[in-house]
């Protein structure tokens, strides 16, 4: 299983790549600067794009580059080993994602209230609005299945920001994780009081020769 992998281009520099825990880590050495970047591996498409001499991973989200890698640097073996390492990770990832449960969920608006309010005194409001909006539409219709998902969408779409909202606002992840879903009602409020209170196939690209 290939982790790592060292690109360089006559013209554009070199490119170094390292999946670590739930990201890929990498750095761009041009004649002009260097940059040192992340990105989250839940916030991509596993199924990367081929565009001329380069191959993309995009975001899921707006189908922009994040990460692009020169084709068959340093050579095709070991370039086709890391890229379908990063793939199979990508799918680990996104299979790891919040999702809202199967059978449904009894929100407890006050827990959501809380979580707001935490979130709007501890965490940057412009990293988070997307999920501020969803969880605002949550308080207001709490039996409504899609404002869940709303929030469950919006929290996926996080990226590094995921741990100071879990840090700050635990419900959410009580919400999303199945603990929240609907059973027996006391059992449930008392696991919700608790929450309140503390926290393809292989890869091959085919290139006309």
């Amino acid at each position: 299983m290939t982790t790592r992998l060292a690109q360089k281009h006559a013209i554009k520099g070199s490119r170094e790549f390292k999946l670590v825990d739930d990201e890929v880590r990498y750095i761009i050495k041009s004649p002009l600067r260097t940059e040192s970047l992340s990105v989250v591996l839940n916030v991509l498409d596993p199924e990367p794009l081929i565009s001329g001499s380069t191959l993309s991973f995009v975001s899921q989200v707006n189908r922009e580059p994040l990460v692009e890698l020169f084709l068959d640097e340093p050579d095709r073996e070991t370039f086709n080993q890391f890229v379908n390492t990063m793939r199979q990770r990508i799918i680990e990832e996104d299979f790891s994602r919040l999702r809202v449960p199967d059978n449904g969920v009894d929100v407890h608006v006050d827990g959501v209230t809380e979580s707001i309010d935490m979130l709007r005194r501890y965490v940057d409001p412009q990293e988070i609005e997307a999920l501020l909006a969803a969880l605002e539409e949550l308080q207001q219709t709490p039996d409504l299945p899609h404002c869940l998902q709303r929030v469950a969408d919006a929290f996926n779409e996080l990226g590094i920001a995921q741990g100071q909202v879990l840090l700050y606002a635990p419900y959410i992840s009580f919400l999303l994780s199945g603990a929240g879903a609907k059973s027996d009602r006391a059992d449930t409020e008392q696991s919700s009081d608790r929450h309140l209170l503390s926290r393809h196939d292989r890869f091959s690209h085919s290139r006309s020769e």
